[in-house]
């Protein structure tokens, strides 16, 4: 999901299709839905992993200093780099907004008061880590509390989904300013809480057979719905966003009930998963320095490759020499 984020702009800084066509549209549902997507994930993995006992005092301690290492050293990087060089990334840049960032308060402020391209999902992740170990708690004794949660939520985003990011003027990016919105996406994380209970509960998984047909059904549900569409926020509101919202639900199910065996599609798939955060947060930066070396002189596809190349190049390294080492040290710290 994070490398269709960097497929998604790269596609609109190297412009390789056309508009109108099937790649076009594609490109840019996986590029929205590819964060929405992340959020399901993200909400899975930990209802999956933690439960009641990160609520103890030292299990408390122990899940927020390593979630402070696991996010905070590579944005700091990215928000510092942004910083070093003058890049244009969110609201100018101020001792205010340079405290909201090193805090993750912006998350609740306002996730577009992030000083690094595409930080807003950060700040909501970080909203949800301060809220998650009430919420494992909750889950852990009352059973139907992510069924009911997610219904809630749903209803809570109605008005944005229907109704504020419609209205809100084009002027000054507030559509895009009133969608990253926490009640626009809080429902998003119980929805992947939902699938990680399911999985718990039931010993059942699908056969290879079923899993590919079921894959290959959710592909064409995802392509071939919404053509033919200029502004992204199209499908970014109204039913087309549930639509969406539904099959990335439905997908991340799909992939939590089939067993991936041992294979070279495995291995890629491990490879993109331990580098995803990096190649998130790093593609928009690596996009600044190929600009800076004469990239937008290149032919498009050559462009779209080479910044898709060195992206998932550079991920690899900093996954290996900033994201590991930080997160050791957020274990040892945490014990």
């Amino acid at each position: 999901m994070a490398l269709a984020v960097a497929v998604y702009h790269f596609a609109n800084w190297y412009p390789i299709f056309t508009q109108g066509q099937l790649a076009a549209d594609t490109a840019k549902k996986i590029g929205v839905y590819g964060v929405e997507g992340f959020f399901i994930v993200s909400g899975f993995c930990f209802f999956y992993l933690y439960g009641a006992e990160t609520l103890t005092p030292r299990g408390l301690k122990e899940f927020h200093i390593k979630r402070f290492f696991r996010i905070a050293p590579l944005y700091y990087l990215a928000v510092g780099t942004n910083l070093l060089f003058g890049f244009v990334a969110g609201p100018q840049h101020s001792p205010r907004m340079i405290l909201e960032n090193v805090t993750f308060a912006f998350g609740l402020i306002h996730p577009n008061h992030s000083l690094a391209t595409g930080g807003w999902s950060i700040g909501l992740e970080y909203v949800f880590y301060l809220a998650f170990p009430l919420l494992a708690w909750a889950a852990s004794r009352w059973k139907p509390f992510l069924t009911v949660g997610t219904l809630g939520l749903l209803l809570l985003s109605a008005p944005w989904t229907f109704h504020y990011v419609a209205d809100a003027p084009r002027e000054g990016n507030m559509n895009f300013h009133t969608y990253v919105q926490v009640a626009n996406h809080a429902f998003l994380f119980f929805m992947g809480g939902m699938v990680a209970q399911a999985r718990l509960a039931w010993g059942a998984r699908f056969s290879t057979r079923t899993f590919l047909v079921l894959a290959v059904a959710l592909t064409l549900a995802f392509t071939m719905k919404y053509r033919n569409f200029y502004d992204d926020f199209t499908i970014m509101q109204g039913w087309p966003r549930y639509y969406f919202i539904f099959i990335c639900f439905a997908g991340v199910a799909l992939f939590a009930f089939y067993d991936f065996p041992d294979s070279p599609v495995k291995t890629a798939g491990k490879f993109l998963g331990e580098v995803s955060y990096s190649v998130y947060l790093l593609h928009p930066l690596i996009q600044e320095g190929l600009k800076a070396l004469g990239s937008e002189k290149l032919p498009p596809l050559a462009g779209f490759f080479v910044g898709l190349t060195v992206t998932l190049a550079l991920s690899a390294l900093t996954f290996r020499y900033v994201e590991k080492p930080m997160m050791g040290l957020g274990r040892r710290l945490s014990r």
